[in-house]
């Protein structure tokens, strides 16, 4: 198993403002890094089991950004979104090492919603804002321009 369940809430779930419906927020650490992260899922799939591919993959998809090694750290989070309404999301740690030695860490963080951190895009990402990594990469990007001047 990729993940452990660390506690649930129940949670009513608001998609607009006539779309309701009851959730659990669940949080888990994933492995191996040990990154804890939340995910809302629907209460009736929860109480059926069903739990394990939507949890799993969230918990893959954090493990395989860790390990390509650009971010350093993940946690889970939650946002608003344009509509104000709540979203699942996951805080990487971007940190950018450079090629002296410097004091101190150069490192920013960048907030990546559960939906986009779990996307498939081998075929390509329409993702607005790009993919997870197309994400970290540029905050990456970014941390090594201002290091260098």
């Amino acid at each position: 198993m990729s993940y452990q369940t660390l506690d649930s809430i129940e949670v009513v779930q608001v998609f607009s403002p006539t779309l309701v419906s009851d959730a659990l927020l669940v949080t888990i650490r994933s492995y191996p890094s040990g990154s804890v992260l939340i995910r809302t899922v629907p209460q009736d799939i929860f109480s059926s089991g069903g739990t394990s591919p939507i949890l799993a993959s969230l918990s893959d998809a954090v493990e395989q950004i860790l390990e390509a090694g650009v971010a350093t750290a993940a946690s889970g989070t939650q946002g608003i979104d344009d509509s104000g309404l709540l979203f699942d999301a996951v805080v990487f740690t971007v940190t950018y090492v450079p090629s002296t030695p410097i004091p101190g860490e150069i490192s920013a963080t960048v907030t990546i919603p559960v939906d986009v951190v779990t996307a498939d895009t081998q075929f390509g990402s329409f993702l607005t804002g790009g993919s997870a990594a197309d994400q970290i990469n540029a905050t990456y990007e970014r941390l090594a321009a201002m290091a260098t001047g």
